[in-house]
């Protein structure tokens, strides 16, 4: 308790944020850099070891500070006086070039640590390196590493360097050595289960060659890649994946196994890549859920011939036109046991026409489908066709719901007007207005 004489009133303050459990003032700490939470040490005996003790470091080189320490100094003097068994998460972010991040953050690291998270926020040409030595004790226990930004990534001292790691995500790094740069660091990973690529910079021709048989999940991201002459190849060896990502605007990519185990899958590819989607679908044969990009050139027959799974029950279609009837019944005869479909689509081409109808009713809308979800319908004479065949021939289902393109009110209570009356008495007609 303290006092303060305020005029001639004598004012008595409670110091109660102090008496607060360990944990939630932890809480409160973390979201502060650590320049900060150090700095409250200084309070009173009972702030001296909280900080030392927090499970969550975040080291902000872009927050502005006016103390007498450079943050390189600081990184080197703080790490070693904290004192937590266990660092659950070591937030490193950084705001220019540094050729010392190793060799300033690893060996000052005394806890159990469980992830690393490092950024890079640097737009110039040059690359600050980060070598991940095998003989750190600290690498033995993480399970999690995250790189972002201007990194220059490699591994020395193979074979092993984080035997515990589950986790790895990459966004717009660059490999020291290349393809003997990357190997190294997957090699590196041997229970390996989640592994994220994102906008990865390789200068010229790059074959990345991921062959992790504890693999899980993958994810790639070669979108808006930094330079146009960049030749991006992937040799992809994962028996145990269950989650397949690729968004690809000029990748080449090879699986050289099946995939027994993946049951989910999102594709998007280059407009022009109708013969890859093909490609790829024949890999697909234990898939439950898949989600397809569809460029506006193709068609029904460029599917014609793909082996592909017979399990799927649920299908998402992200549609760059207006849909077309004979393509979407493409889809609904392959997958005989298909219970939910989604439509998204973007009216950025132009109109194909009215197509004959179908001769025979796909087994899923006879007997399967219970949900559907169209998010941009705007009421043409083409989407009315599709959603007229869906809604007459589901005869199982129960709730379909669609997003509404046209912001016009009478516009949208014409169309509103229109589903409903396709619509039977046992389903449920869910109108929305898309939100741009």
């Amino acid at each position: 308790m303290k006092a303060a004489r305020l005029g001639i009133e004598e004012v008595t303050c409670s110091d109660t944020i102090s008496h607060l459990p360990d944990d939630l003032l932890f809480r409160i700490l973390s979201l502060v850099p650590v320049r900060i939470a150090v700095s409250t040490s200084l309070l009173s005996k009972r702030w001296n070891y909280v900080w030392k003790m927090m499970p969550t470091l975040v080291y902000d080189e872009t927050c502005p500070y006016n103390g007498s320490l450079g943050f390189d100094q600081f990184c080197r003097m703080s790490l070693p006086l904290h004192e937590a068994h266990v660092l659950k998460t070591l937030n490193i972010k950084l705001g220019k070039y540094s050729d010392s991040i190793d060799t300033l953050l690893f060996p000052n690291i005394r806890s159990i640590l469980l992830e690393i998270i490092i950024t890079l926020n640097y737009h110039q040409v040059f690359y600050s390196p980060i070598r991940f030595p095998n003989n750190l004790k600290v690498f033995k226990t993480l399970l999690v590493l995250k790189l972002e930004g201007r990194i220059a990534v490699d591994v020395v001292d193979s074979p092993v360097c984080f035997p515990s790691l589950k986790i790895l995500h990459l966004k717009r790094v660059r490999f020291q050595y290349k393809e003997e740069s990357f190997k190294r660091v997957l090699s590196a990973c041997p229970v390996l289960e989640d592994l994220y690529l994102q906008r990865l910079c390789s200068h010229g021709r790059f074959m990345f060659t991921i062959s992790v048989p504890t693999l899980q999940r993958l994810s790639i991201d070669t979108e808006s890649v930094y330079h146009c002459y960049d030749d991006l190849r992937f040799e992809i060896n994962t028996p145990s994946l269950n989650n397949l990502k690729i968004n690809d605007r000029g990748g080449c990519f090879n699986f050289v196994e099946d995939m027994p185990k993946l049951v989910e899958a999102n594709i998007s590819l280059l407009e022009s890549e109708t013969g890859k989607l093909m490609k790829f679908l024949t890999y697909f044969r234990a898939l439950e859920h898949l989600s397809l990009r569809l460029s506006p050139s193709i068609s029904a027959s460029h599917l014609k011939g793909t082996l592909i799974s017979k399990r799927i029950v649920h299908l998402e279609l992200h549609i760059y036109d207006t849909i077309q009837l004979s393509l979407l019944t493409h889809f609904l005869e392959e997958y005989p046991k298909l219970r939910s479909l989604k439509l998204n689509q973007n009216h950025w081409f132009p109109k194909r026409g009215i197509e004959d109808q179908p001769r025979s009713v796909p087994e899923c809308l006879s007997f399967h489908l219970e949900t559907l979800e169209w998010i941009g319908y705007a009421g043409t004479l083409e989407e009315n066709e599709v959603a007229t065949y869906i809604l007459k021939n589901a005869h199982c289902l129960k709730t379909a719901t669609i997003s509404l393109y046209s912001t016009d009110t009478e516009k949208r209570m014409l169309i509103e007007k229109e589903l409903r009356s396709m619509t039977k008495g046992s389903c449920q007609l869910v109108i929305l207005l898309l939100d741009y």
